[in-house]
């Protein structure tokens, strides 16, 4: 595996991103992974606390549109 190759793509998808949550899920799992200070038990109530925010506020996906996003998993 070419690390540096797979950064670059990763750094390539990210660019394309436009949904904020996502962009805040994923700081928030760098932040996670690069503090091992972090509480695994106070990580995993965040989470919630966070899923449960957005649920509040309509950001989520019925069930059958994530069974539509994930059909297209893999598919470029």
């Amino acid at each position: 595996m070419d690390i540096k190759a797979e950064i670059n793509w990763i750094h390539q998808e990210i660019d394309k991103v436009k949904d904020p949550t996502f962009v805040e899920k994923l700081k928030h799992l760098l932040q996670t992974i690069n503090n091992t200070a972090v509480d695994s038990d106070t990580a995993y109530n965040l989470d919630i606390e966070n899923a449960l925010e957005n649920i509040e506020k309509g950001n989520f996906y019925t069930e059958d549109q994530a069974r539509e996003i994930a059909k297209k998993w893999g598919r470029k």
